[in-house]
Order: C-alpha cells, then structure tokens, then sequence
C-alpha cells in the first residue's frame, strides 16, 4: 500500500492519538486537528490525501467543514471519509446520502478504517492509471 497523508478531524482526544499511531504503523503521515477550525489552517498549509473526520464537533460541524472543504479544496470533496458516532440520526442521515461520503460508525475497528483507506488507495491508483 503507499503511504498517504491523512488528516483526522476529530475533537476527541483519545480518537486522534488512536489513529495517529494505527495510521503511522500502516505507513502512513497523520496530520491531526481537533476542530474544523485547525483542519482548515492545516489544509491552507498542508496537502492531503485523505480526510477522516468526525461530525459532531464544537463551534464547526463536519457538515461545515465538509463545505469549507468543497469550496476552498474542491479536489478533496471526493477524498473525505465520515466517522461518526451516529451516522443515522436524522441530521445526518440524509446528508451523508446526498453527499454519498463513506461513513465509519463510531466505536469502529482499526482493521475495517484502515480496509477503508487500502480500498481508497487502490481505487486512485485505477484512476491514475485510467481504468
């Protein structure tokens, strides 16, 4: 699998020092931020490859920032994957549908995320090789 650079959105501490060791173990580069505030200032900053993040966070929603996202970095709009703890609620719910983003519930599996990040990598391959 190549190595990416993966941004973890996510204000709960314990999630991102979880990630951060699972996807540095994986061969990967994590950046971290605890709002959508600090993902913002890292990705002005910062290329990415991937953006995992939660949606229930403090002062900006995931639903912002996945729009600050496809407005500011168009090209990352297609490269978020939700994690959430309640991925059905009915704030949710149909969002997620029309944004068609890939959701993780939370608590989740470091061997299902991290599935989720091969499948990411070999489907940009196939695209980059233009199949």
């Amino acid at each position: 699998m190549n190595s990416l650079r993966i941004l973890v959105v996510d204000d709960d501490a314990s999630v991102r020092k979880v990630l951060q060791r699972a996807l540095k173990l994986g061969g990967h580069t994590p950046f971290l931020a605890a709002t959508g505030e600090a993902a913002c200032e890292l990705l002005a900053s910062h290329d990415v490859d991937l953006i995992l993040m939660d949606l229930r966070m403090p002062s900006m929603s995931g639903q912002t920032l996945y729009h600050v996202i496809a407005s500011q970095w168009p090209h990352l709009a297609s490269r978020v994957v939700v994690m959430s703890g309640d991925p059905d609620a009915e704030d949710h719910g149909d969002w997620l549908t029309l944004h068609r983003l890939p959701v993780i519930p939370k608590p989740f599996e470091l061997a299902s995320l991290l599935s989720l990040i091969e499948h990411f990598v070999n489907n940009a391959q196939r695209r980059a090789n233009g199949a």
